[in-house]
């Protein structure tokens, strides 16, 4: 994740040394002392913010179509309390670990290299944020002096500003905090050659985020396409090494624009970007779907579920296995995430079929298949980044959604049936559950069957937008939370927090693939790349299938927000010049990331298999035999939806005319 400190915590989040403290750590621990508190209690209000924006959802709903009187000024309202959720929210998820990273490699450097490498990172993430708040701060005086405000609110704008400028510096000094821990330790390793390493991190640091002095100094000049190839291969590396993907997006564009243009024309880059990549009313769907999907989780809505699909399909071959594929299909229709999808099935699924003697590797290779259906079926995080950054209908990336993951749950049930039909030892039978309590489980998940419409039927008929649904389903997640049994405040305030921080980790990308999005785009690498991959002289499906070989193998490294948002605005336009449908694809790319997600030798969903079946003893290698029949399945789904796009294409192309990314 994040490069947090990874040293033993003590009450202020420090690390402790039998020899004492030094005076970087004693420098690191008074500033945690401050910040820490700070940006905990911003971040619950941010928390707040979240649940308010909800139910505002709702009142603005029923005053528009009960009582005939939208509430004006709801878009704006909306829009500043995102913005205000997220920028108080930056520092909490940096304290949190929050921001995604590729760790793949740091796990195997040596400490002293990782810390080295962290404290160089510190300063690049200082750098980022530092400019941001100082121009922020700039941005809110000019807007104070010209009285700047909302049109229909006639909120003025500065204090807008103001919270963004805050956010920023409070994120810059957890880096400083991180930095002093990091360079605590590099001293406590060196002793006598700290000054070395010291310098080593200062000349590293600051040689790339002054390269564009560093090359004109040299009188090195280089073409923007070619700058733009060496920049994107600095960024490539920074990711490899461990920088946030969100961090590493953001310094790439900003030292690269240094290289293209003057440092004015960069500066109001920042100032206008910083808060303008955020304040759009249409991001607010991503609390709204997240919210649902944790309250759901805390709800305990996975474990009825699994209870449903193993009461109707246990005496099967497999049954209990179809169940959990069944019941990851249908928390997916309300979660939308793949690793929660996997964790929560997981823990419910996994004891129950060990107790039946179920084979280790098709009872986690189920689990962990089934929990890739959380980015495929509606609602999904995944078709909403998609939307967002290719400005698709998102309502039409939902509706295509669902007959490809219908068909991806039955083809995965019906691959269990058949292992298990072939070789009974692999899954035997269940008890046979009595009537009355198949009847009782299936009564049980009702209101995830009438959240599930009211959110796809809403946008489906076109009564609400997609933004609108997601106001409607958090709403709807919380009344069925509040009448489950077990749910507390404690798990309330724990969804609320979860949600915000994902989507302060979410906002922080967009700020950052803004700002490279700017850089690639003065490079003409998206135009070159279009133009010549058009004049290949092979078929658009060989060019298709390198593309989604790609998503496979970016998926299973990253998460899919952070690939999307690095790859889209690259591949979108060589896609659409190749004559591919953009929703159909959209569908086609998410499948090919769900495959990234289990596949060897690293997917993600099978680490956090391992991790739910510790007390099993699983080898991994046990888990990726039991994926292989999954991803052959899911080969096959891709393969029938290339020959038949109108599968993917027929609900899309059923609704009404709606308007892009609403």
């Amino acid at each position: 994740m994040a490069f947090s400190p990874k040293k033993t915590p003590v009450s202020n989040g420090c690390a402790t040394s039998a020899t004492g403290p030094d005076i970087f750590e004693t420098a690191a621990n008074g500033l945690n002392r401050v910040l820490f508190p700070i940006s905990r209690y911003l971040c619950y209000a941010g928390a707040v913010i979240t649940l308010l924006m909800a139910l505002g959802m709702i009142v603005d709903l029923i005053s528009r179509f009960i009582l005939n009187r939208p509430l004006p000024g709801m878009i704006e309202y909306q829009t500043f309390m995102l913005v205000i959720m997220g920028f108080f929210s930056l520092a909490y998820t940096m304290v949190k670990d929050g921001h995604v990273s590729v760790d793949i490699l740091m796990a195997r450097f040596h400490p002293d290299l990782l810390a080295f490498l962290k404290s160089i990172f510190s300063i690049w993430g200082m750098f980022i944020f530092l400019v941001m708040s100082w121009q922020s701060t700039l941005r809110a005086m000019d807007a104070l002096a010209s009285n700047k405000a909302a049109d229909i609110t006639r909120i003025p704008y500065y204090p807008l500003y103001l919270i963004v400028a805050v956010g920023t510096l409070m994120i810059a000094l957890v880096l400083f905090s991180h930095l002093l821990t990091h360079l605590s330790g590099l001293y406590r390793s060196f002793k006598s050659k700290t000054p070395l390493v010291f310098t080593a991190i200062l000349i590293v640091a600051f040689g790339i985020m002054l390269s564009a002095q560093v090359l004109n100094l040299f009188s090195i000049e280089l073409g923007k396409t070619t700058a733009g190839i060496i920049y994107m291969a600095v960024l490539l590396a920074v990711l490899v090494l461990g920088f946030p993907v969100a961090f590493s997006m953001a310094f790439t564009g900003l030292i690269g624009l240094l290289y293209l243009t003057d440092g004015e024309v960069v500066i109001n880059i920042v100032r206008m970007n910083t808060f303008d990549s955020v304040a759009h009313y249409y991001f607010c769907v991503i609390p709204f779907f997240l919210l649902m999907g944790f309250l759901v989780l805390k709800a305990g809505i996975g474990t009825r579920l699994y209870r449903a699909g193993s009461r109707i399909f246990g005496r099967l071959p497999g049954g209990l296995a179809i169940g959990t594929v069944f019941g990851c299909g249908g928390f997916a229709a309300i979660c939308g995430e793949s690793v929660a999808s996997a964790a929560t099935m997981g823990s419910v699924s996994l004891p129950e079929m060990k107790r039946y003697n179920y084979d280790d590797s098709l009872a986690t290779g189920s689990v962990a298949a089934g929990g890739t259906l959380g980015i495929l079926i509606p609602p999904s995080i995944g078709f909403i980044v998609y939307g967002l950054v290719t400005e698709e209908s998102i309502a039409r990336l939902f509706m295509a959604g669902i007959i490809p993951g219908i068909i991806l749950t039955l083809g995965f049930a019906v691959t269990i049936y058949i292992q298990c039909k072939l070789n009974p030892q692999l899954g035997p039978k269940a008890e046979k559950a009595g009537f009355i309590d198949v009847i009782s489980s299936v009564r049980d998940v009702w209101q995830v069957v009438l959240l599930f419409t009211m959110v796809i039927g809403g946008i489906y008929s076109g009564l609400v937008t997609p933004t609108e649904a997601g106001g409607i389903g958090a709403f709807g997640a919380l009344v069925i939370a509040l009448f489950t049994p077990g749910f507390n405040k404690t798990k309330l305030f724990e969804a609320l927090l979860q949600a915000t921080q994902m989507t302060a980790m979410i906002i922080t990308i967009l700020i950052g693939v803004s700002l490279l999005g700017y850089f690639v785009t003065m490079t003409d690498i998206p135009m070159l790349f279009a133009t010549y991959i058009q004049g290949l002289d092979v078929s658009r499906y060989v060019i298709l299938v390198l593309i989604l070989l790609l998503y496979l193998f970016m998926g299973m490294l990253m998460n899919i927000i952070p690939m999307m948002m690095l790859t889209l605005p690259i591949l979108f336009p060589t896609v659409t010049a190749l004559g591919f449908d953009p929703i159909w694809f959209g569908v086609i790319m998410v499948i090919m990331m769900e495959m990234g997600q289990i596949t060897p030798p690293i997917g993600i969903n099978v680490f956090v298999i391992h991790g739910v079946a510790k007390d099993m003893n699983v080898p991994m290698s046990t888990i990726f035999k039991g994926i292989v029949p999954f991803i052959i399945v899911e080969v096959l789904v891709i393969l029938l939806l290339t020959v038949f796009p109108d599968i993917v294409l027929f609900l899309p192309g059923a609704m009404d005319v709606l308007p892009a990314i609403e």
